[in-house]
């Protein structure tokens, strides 16, 4: 069942999404409120070493006024300095239990963890993580870093902690404390999210591949690319490490970075070629896969040091495709090219873009951070891959549906033609018998004047139903996909008087013919052509002659004009009008003289001459047009066409 609107198939997928990330930001707020985070619950002292060399001993003992409080998440964008966090865990957040706390992201390069409790008699505890130290010095093996608090002893009031961390990607740091319990759960329920996640990303993934491999289509190429994207959320969520050991550490490092910057041309080179901008747009299409090339480039900064500048340059090429996407959107929706899925292509990866550059603005330190809305881009990623992969699939389905659509109606074509055939030719049989049976009782019937009449009437209906016999025979003949021309030398001249019998059974018309521009004298004019189609071509014009002249001469001219023969036909009807010239020649079509009503007949006859006159390699043309009467012209080669096909 169909409804207004997009398909219920649509809604539906558009439901699943939404509730998708409804199900996200839901599990997301929950898991916050059963938490606390260091900055927002949790105030903490900060200071930058913008040299990197500060030791624990420096930190100490730096003076109370040199240090910054904070009571928001740590985000301070792509730097080279080292920061200095300090704050406490006091005893009441403990609750009579144990805290776990979580350290995210897992792409910081180098992060060290001191402790101890607030007693200050004990010495500090050093502990170490980040992608580029190797495997974390934690107490729980999970794809981020846990570390464990035990409940304070009576005598301390808690625990004194001093995180250290630098990196050369975006420098943000999320603490968070968890109870025991709480941490499982949660810890439960995300891992169960990303195996389905990361399931439904394999699936996608090798479906698109597949049918690129087996369809060739460039549209799935650029799906199946994006592919490449869930391996740098895979590394962002710490699976690699986790999952394949500490050797992989350092190629999650670089992965991570690697992944960034290729997301976003992935994303535009897929809404490029769904949208179809490559034909619609050429130029803009150019446009984007040149920042596209651009973007790939700036790969050379994660070995060259200057992913910074990689990242702000980055910004400014989504800017500048999102300009040409934009251009490009409106120019569809102009050309009124722009459906209801292609709208649906379009929103999901603006929804990606602004996801990202809050994403963005957020490592940068320019917005406050929000757990709910950071890692939201992923979430997106998901809901863009499924929605693109079923909106593809069912367009093709549509395509391959339309092609088995043409396919039939071809065959239907054909037997069309066929049946055509079939029963033209059984109507040639009897009409033939009639026309010999009528030639053979005329000479007996001469005296006879009203039973002559008669059988000229009889004689002349007859012949115009062959007419139209021979014309549904050379249509389904010109129609067919070979056509067989049966060429041999023909009289033009002879050709023209066998036409021009519907001319002379008239009692109100003549024929006037002249060859080279004198009186015809019998001699021959010699062309290459099918004798029978050419003379349905000549009796088609001659016969419109007759039927839309009243009365008068109708004149044939045969000249020569340089590698050409022509064949003109004036008759002295009213002409046709003028709105109406240019499609006489169109099947099933009739022009009318103008003042008189519209002349009965099948519309055949000038679209079968002229497909004729095709076939041999000339043409026919409306020479003249005017109301004392129009003239047609038949082109001939003199010399025989190249092919007999």
């Amino acid at each position: 069942m169909k409804t207004e609107g997009w398909p219920l198939s649509m809604r539906g997928l558009f439901f699943l999404t939404g509730l998708l990330l409804a199900g996200m930001l839901f599990g997301a707020a929950g898991a916050v409120a059963r938490s606390y985070s260091v900055g927002p619950d949790l105030p903490y002292d900060l200071y930058e070493d913008p040299t990197g060399r500060m030791t624990l001993e420096d930190f100490l003992a730096l003076p109370a006024e040199e240090l910054r409080r904070e009571n928001r998440v740590l985000s301070r964008g792509y730097t080279d300095s080292a920061f200095w966090l300090r704050f406490t865990i006091p005893r009441e957040r403990f609750e009579d239990d144990a805290l776990w706390m979580q350290l995210s992201p897992v792409y910081l390069d180098l992060l060290t963890l001191y402790s101890r409790p607030l007693d200050g008699a004990a010495p500090w505890r050093r502990r170490e993580a980040g992608d580029r130290w190797g495997a974390p010095d934690d107490d729980l093996n999970y794809r981020f870093p846990v570390y464990t608090f035990s409940q304070p002893a009576p005598a301390s009031e808690g625990y004194d902690i001093v995180l250290r961390v630098q990196s050369t990607s975006a420098v943000i740091l999320f603490p968070m404390l968890w109870q025991p319990a709480a941490f499982l759960g949660q810890a439960a329920w995300a891992t169960s999210f990303w195996s389905f996640y990361f399931g439904m990303a394999a699936f996608s993934s090798a479906l698109a591949i597949l049918l690129a491999l087996y369809l060739n289509s460039r549209v799935l190429w650029s799906i199946g690319s994006v592919s490449a994207v869930y391996l740098g959320i895979a590394c962002i969520q710490g699976y690699v490490t986790w999952l394949f050991g500490d050797i992989w550490g350092p190629l999650q490092h670089y992965l991570t970075s690697i992944m960034t910057l290729v997301t976003y041309s992935t994303i535009f080179w897929m809404s490029a070629e769904v949208l179809n901008i490559r034909e619609h747009s050429p130029r803009l299409y150019r446009g984007v896969m040149a920042a596209i090339g651009l973007s790939l480039l700036l790969q050379l900064s994660i070995p060259l040091g200057f992913y910074e500048f990689a990242k702000d340059m980055q910004i400014v090429i989504c800017v500048v495709i999102a300009g040409m996407a934009v251009q490009a959107i409106l120019r569809l929706y102009r050309l009124g090219r722009m459906r209801s899925m292609d709208a649906a292509i379009v929103t999901l990866p603006a929804v990606f873009s602004v996801t990202g550059l809050l994403h963005e603005l957020m490592l940068r330190g320019l917005i406050g951070f929000s757990p709910m809305l950071f890692g939201q881009w992923q979430f997106v990623m998901m809901a863009i891959m499924l929605t693109v992969m079923i909106l593809i699939v069912r367009r093709i389905s549509q395509e391959r549906q339309l092609e088995r659509e043409l396919r039939v109606e071809r065959e239907a074509s054909f037997n069309q033609r066929q049946f055509v055939a079939m029963v033209s030719h059984e109507f040639r049989t009897p009409l033939a018998v009639i026309s010999a049976a009528l030639e053979n009782l005329r000479p007996g019937l001469a005296d006879r004047e009203q039973v002559l009449k008669r059988y000229d009437k009889i004689q002349r209906a007859t012949d115009r139903l062959s007419q139209l016999t021979d014309n549904c025979l050379a249509d389904a003949r010109l129609s067919a996909d070979t056509l067989y021309l049966d060429m041999q030398p023909v009289d033009l001249v002879e050709q023209v008087r066998a036409a021009a019998q519907l001319v002379e059974m008239s009692d109100l018309h003549r024929l006037h013919l002249t060859v080279g521009g004198l009186p015809d004298t019998g001699a021959p004019v010699i062309v290459q052509a099918d004798p029978a189609l050419l003379r349905i071509a000549l009796s088609n014009l001659l016969d419109n002659a007759v039927k839309y002249s009243e009365h008068g001469r109708i004149d044939v001219g045969i000249v020569r004009r340089d590698e050409r023969y022509v064949v003109s036909i004036q008759d002295q009807g009213r002409g046709i009008p003028r709105g109406q010239a240019g499609l006489i020649f169109e099947r099933y079509r009739q022009g009318e003289s103008q003042g008189r009503r519209r002349q009965r007949g099948s519309g055949l006859g000038l679209f079968v001459a002229r497909q004729i006159a095709l076939a041999h390699g000339g043409d026919i043309i409306l020479a003249a047009n005017t109301p004392a009467g129009c003239r047609f012209e038949v082109f001939l080669p003199a010399t025989p066409p190249a092919t007999d096909s």
